[in-house]
């Protein structure tokens, strides 16, 4: 296999980078609802937050090994 366009790698990572920031975005604002709501749906809220930002973690992980 060839080696890959710099200019493309480049934008790969700028990609995986973005994915990580937003993962990371997704989990404090899960914090922030299991901190500052009570009551019924906010466990499943901030469940399905970790969810996608668990998504975005794995997705820059893949992105990162091209």
């Amino acid at each position: 296999m060839g080696k890959m366009d710099p200019k493309v790698k480049s934008k790969i990572n700028r990609i995986a980078a973005e994915s990580h920031a937003i993962a990371r975005e997704l989990e404090e604002i899960a914090q922030g609802i299991s901190r500052e709501f009570k009551g019924i749906g906010v466990a499943q809220c901030s469940s399905s937050l970790q969810g996608a930002a668990r998504k975005y973690h794995r997705v820059s992980s893949e992105l990162r090994r091209i």
